[in-house]
């Protein structure tokens, strides 16, 4: 199948700040303390349940439970679900209440039908597991955790594909910056329903906004994940985003694009303001990115 690769530009003033990034780490032979599945009925008007999620530690060694807050329209559906994902945050709690709840954005997919998974990744608040670190990394290290991410958002897409409220062949996956990163690499392994992917100011290895440590070992690493992708995969960024500039924007987006058929389209957004790298975030997300994103969806979901 043919698939276009498009890139837009739209000329924009000041915003966007970079998470850092920081991932899980699994450990040996861990067993959850926690059940598997929902907790609790359904609450207010967004019908707002938390789970537990399964994940198989990558190295075999037990598995471990992931909290995600699920919000869902009314009715037993089934509906098409998207699956949200969090930056890194080093002061982020790890055994602790942490909400992922971009309110708005929930609101806006679930105003197109979609039930929404915000998924708390390993090591963050009452996730279980432990996070790694990317500095002072590496090649071939530098994927690891990486992989451990996609495993968290890939384990999250197989077992919400089997929930009655959910249809199964009918997923996105939705990463706002180091989760940008961690969709981009869950893409990687093609997760059987997944129809396709939103990459909200993905990156990594910038000295500043316009510069890269080491331009090759991150080209690299893109590159690697770009290279056995089948889908299709929106980039999005804001045009003053703090840690990533358009240039570097386009950095991350050629390399992994250059590996792949699969449609890639990259946008660049105007808005006001110092720092837009929360653009997932804002009350005003939807205004800024709606019409790309809805435009998107139209396009890859069946």
């Amino acid at each position: 199948m043919y698939f276009t690769r498009r890139v837009f530009q739209i000329l924009i003033s000041g915003l966007a700040v970079l998470v850092g990034l920081s991932f899980m780490q699994p450990s040996v032979a861990e067993t959850s303390r926690y059940e598997v599945g929902p907790i609790g009925e359904p609450l207010g008007e967004l019908n707002m349940q938390v789970w537990r999620v399964p994940v198989d530690l990558e190295d075999g060694g037990g598995t471990i439970t992931l909290e995600a807050t699920v919000f869902r329209p009314d009715g037993d559906g089934p509906f098409p679900l998207a699956i949200f994902t969090h930056g890194a945050e080093p002061n982020a709690p790890t055994d602790g209440p942490y909400d992922f709840r971009p309110d708005t954005a929930i609101r806006w997919f679930m105003s197109k039908g979609y039930a929404v998974a915000a998924l708390v990744r390993r090591g963050y608040g009452r996730s279980e597991g432990q996070r790694s670190v990317l500095d002072g990394l590496g090649w071939p290290e530098l994927l690891t955790p990486h992989r451990e991410r996609a495993n968290d958002i890939n384990s999250a897409a197989k077992y919400f594909r089997d929930q009655p409220f959910v249809e199964g062949n009918r997923m996105v996956m939705v990463g706002l910056s180091a989760g940008g990163n961690g969709v981009l690499a869950a893409a990687s392994e093609n997760p059987k329903g997944v129809q396709g992917v939103i990459a909200f100011v993905p990156g990594g290895g910038a000295i500043n906004r316009n510069e890269l440590e080491d331009r090759d070992l991150t080209e690299r690493a893109f590159r690697a994940f770009g290279a056995t992708n089948k889908l299709p995969v929106l980039w999005v960024y804001p045009e003053n985003d703090q840690f990533y500039s358009p240039k570097l924007a386009r950095i991350f987006f050629e390399a992994y694009a250059a590996e792949t058929s699969a449609e890639q389209e990259l946008v660049i957004l105007p808005l006001e303001g110092e720092d837009g790298h929360d653009i997932l975030l804002r009350d005003d997300g939807p205004q800024i990115w709606g019409a790309a994103v809805d435009e998107f969806l139209d396009r890859v979901m069946p």
